[in-house]
């Protein structure tokens, strides 16, 4: 899992550490260097496995050889205006730190003989602390710039590991839609994993929300929406936050993109049906007739019942993918400009979902993006389960430059619809316990 801090930027060093995490008895063990509290561990080298330098590291530092740990937490930490050692100017900066967890104790002692020149040089002890004393004696207004960077980890780290930091998930389905599970079991299951906020963004519908109640004391609850925009290539979704879901003009958009949707998955139907693949007539009207809106994970239930397929992902990798490509030019749809304008509308924050999926170049990509904000757009999704660091840093840039609202979720669909993607954190790149615009949503919430 990784964890970025600060705000994404462009940097000119990067550099690579690697870190021990050592609990026993709510104590945990912590290296105090001249006034830098941190965990046990430094700086990986060039070409060298992060295991390795750490493995390396404490053998300086605790005198121990340790074979007995394994990868917890990786935190990518990016700071403006660095102190450099090697220049008098400062440097944009971005440290990725790996953390490793261990059933090891040790005891509180170092190799002297094997210490850099510089920890010679400084004040170094290693110690266990008590956690809560720890935590309350860092004043972080206190400290110097740097100084605050490390204690600053060492602190979110910590509350990472007890699970005090309470998650946030802007982008999660249910039943409703094509989720799993139905809105109550969505909501009960994100309080039971920890989150301090989810919102519910079912496709092109807002009957599950219509189910909720959306004053639970045990969580924050975001109505919102993910509509579908009717384009040429790629896939361009646009989330609602935060909207009114009775507002009749949303409604009446909904109703018209329900029969929108139904005449997609026939177009989808009879590609498939033309190309060698038989459902049951009965099948198919039964679906047409669903009260909740149908789409590709419907078609994906009959592949499955046909026997074509054996799960979700495999019915999409080999029939439903291609099937929507060829069929798409048939689809009835809205432009951007009209579902922006829908949920601006209906008080709600639209922004673009998984950006990436839109398929563009750098160049194609920012001539969009500057039509859509031009057309009231506020916010990128750039937390999102399959989006790459790099592509997290350029369209956070993006979000930089037009001053747009940062988002990010799991586009969670439940374990059977959408293996290894767990509420709340995802897979490799989500983990969100604050941003600007909750600030925004909550506020709107409250005023309702």
């Amino acid at each position: 899992m990784i964890i970025n801090v600060g705000k994404i930027i462009s940097y000119e060093q990067e550099i690579r550490k690697a870190r021990l995490i050592s609990i026993k008895d709510n104590k945990i063990l912590v290296c105090n260097y001249n006034g830098f509290l941190m965990l046990p561990g430094g700086k990986v080298d060039k070409n060298e496995y992060p295991e390795d330098a750490l493995k390396r590291e404490l053998k300086e530092e605790l005198g121990t050889n340790i074979n007995d740990f394994c990868e917890f937490l990786t935190i990518n930490n990016y700071a403006e205006n660095y102190p450099s050692r090697t220049s008098d100017k400062p440097v944009n900066r971005k440290c990725k730190t790996t953390y490793f967890i261990t059933n090891q104790n040790f005891k509180q002692k170092k190799d002297e003989a094997n210490l850099s020149e510089k920890e010679k040089e400084g004040i170094f002890t290693t110690e266990y602390v008590d956690i809560d004393k720890l935590v309350s004696s860092i004043n972080l207004e206190s400290l110097d710039y740097k100084k605050r960077i490390y204690a600053e980890e060492l602190l979110r780290v910590i509350n990472f590991y007890l699970k005090k930091d309470k998650l946030i998930d802007l982008h999660v389905h249910t039943n409703s839609s094509d989720g799993e599970h139905s809105p109550q079991e969505t909501v009960n299951k994100a309080i039971e994993e920890g989150l301090n906020v989810v919102a519910i963004t079912d496709h092109d519908t807002i009957k599950g929300i219509n189910e909720l109640d959306l004053n639970d004391e045990k969580i924050i609850i975001i109505p919102g929406i993910e509509i579908s925009v009717k384009i040429k290539k790629g896939r361009m979704h646009i989330l609602g936050l935060g909207i009114n879901h009775q507002d009749e003009n949303l409604l009446k958009f909904l109703k018209e993109m329900k029969e929108f949707n139904r005449h997609n998955v026939r177009n989808i139907i009879n590609y498939l049906q033309e190309n060698g693949i038989h459902f049951n007539e009965e099948d198919i009207e039964n679906l047409m007739h669903l009260e909740k809106n149908v789409g590709r994970p419907d078609v994906a239930k009959l592949l499955i019942k046909e026997g074509y397929v054996t799960g979700v992902q495999e019915a999409f990798d080999k029939y439903l993918i291609e099937a929507f490509i060829k069929s798409r030019h048939l689809n009835k749809g809205h432009n951007y400009k009209e579902v922006i304008e829908v949920i601006n509308n209906a008080n709600g924050i639209p922004i673009l979902a998984h950006p990436n999926s839109l398929e563009l170049d750098h160049h194609n990509f920012e001539i969009l993006i500057k039509d859509m904000v031009a057309n009231n757009l506020k916010g990128l999704e750039i937390f999102h389960p399959h989006m790459s660091e790099e592509e997290r840093e350029y369209y956070y840039g993006i979000a930089e430059y037009y001053n747009l609202f940062i988002s990010g979720g799991t586009d969670y669909h439940g374990e059977h619809v959408k293996p290894n993607i767990k509420l709340g954190t995802g897979i490799n790149n989500v983990y969100i316990t604050d941003l600007p615009l909750l600030k925004e949503l909550t506020k709107r919430k409250s005023n309702k």
